[in-house]
């Protein structure tokens, strides 16, 4: 929420013991490589790169040529057009539409992303009778029922599984790459996992599908887009107590 401030306040922290070393005007080629010669480039061009990242989070097309204009006047110490109160009055306005503007961007994203599963997840139960849905939200078919003990919340799952799209592109598995996986059934797994390990025995082999809101959300993770539907295929090894 205050990015922006706080990029702001970083410029003007530097404008009271910086100056612009070359004056006058400038001309911006973005489509040259940046050539980041020494340390001092490096620092130049991240906070160039958190300022573009803070302002473009806001969803406000600034006029890039007044802001070029703002921050070297600033860090040339020159006379401002408004005073530090109106500057950061306005600043906490456009914190508040920013914050609007991606409350109401999500929740358009969230509501297409429910009818596109809820599309999908139709046509998948009706072309598949043995995939069911859980009360939890997510569906899930049995490939093999487990006949040892029953997985529970803050227990220790030992299990294999791929994760794939619903295009059936794999983006990881266990098979193959690395040892079953050991992990308490707890918060810091993802929530639609946690769910569907608890409805399985030891032994079992199941297929997940999972909607997006129990899966990795508004947010995604590494190699996984925000509002993906994921599947889950688990082979649960071994419960243990934790």
């Amino acid at each position: 929420m205050k990015k922006i401030l706080f990029a702001i306040a970083s410029l003007c922290i530097i404008a009271s013991a910086s100056s612009c070393q070359k004056k006058g005007t400038y001309v911006v080629d973005t489509d040259k490589p940046a050539q980041l010669k020494n340390t001092n480039d490096s620092i130049s061009w991240a906070m160039g790169f958190t300022l573009a990242q803070n302002i473009a989070s806001t969803g406000i097309n600034v006029d890039r040529e007044i802001m070029f204009q703002a921050i070297c006047a600033t860090l040339d110490q020159k006379q401002q057009p408004m005073t530090q109160e109106q500057t950061f009055t306005l600043l906490q306005e456009i914190e508040a539409k920013a914050f609007s503007n991606k409350t109401a961007n999500e929740e358009r994203q969230l509501a297409e992303t429910r009818s596109r599963e809820a599309e999908y997840f139709a046509k998948l139960t009706k072309e598949n009778p043995n995939i069911k849905k859980s009360d939890k939200g997510f569906y899930y078919e049995v490939i093999k029922e487990g006949t040892g003990r029953q997985c529970e919340y803050g227990l220790i799952a030992v299990f294999d599984y791929k994760g794939s799209f619903i295009n059936g592109q794999l983006y990881d598995q266990t098979y193959g790459n690395r040892p079953p996986i050991t992990h308490a059934v707890t918060e810091g797994m993802m929530p639609g996992l946690i769910e569907g390990l608890c409805i399985m025995k030891e032994g079992g082999h199941y297929r997940f599908y999972i909607p997006s809101e129990l899966a990795f959300g508004s947010t995604g993770t590494d190699g996984i887009p925000p509002y993906t539907t994921v599947i889950y295929e688990v082979e649960l090894h071994e419960v243990r107590d934790f």
